[in-house]
């Protein structure tokens, strides 16, 4: 993870059973989250997955964003990551 890069913990944002979502913040500016879930199987919840989405300042909703698709929370960071620096901002 580049040094300019940091998560914040925080208590909001849970989706599916999660315990756990981080602010992402890139060189100071918030550019979205990331966090945990266990998707429901419809007899119990699965394995630990992590979301991620792009969502700045002055959003009124996510701008991109996955799933419980991403086996780590590094994983879920770096397509946050990928497509928040590839994209233009608005």
């Amino acid at each position: 993870m580049s040094p300019a890069v940091c998560l914040e913990g925080t208590d909001t944002a849970f989706h599916s059973g999660g315990t756990v979502a981080y602010r992402v913040l890139i060189a100071g500016r918030w550019v979205g989250w990331v966090g945990d879930g266990r998707p429901w199987r419809g007899w119990r919840y699965g394995g630990r997955r992590w979301w991620a989405c792009w969502r700045e300042d002055g959003d009124t909703a996510a701008r991109w964003g996955t799933d419980l698709v991403h086996p780590t929370r590094r994983t879920a960071l770096a397509a946050l990551l990928n497509h928040s620096t590839q994209e233009a901002p608005r």
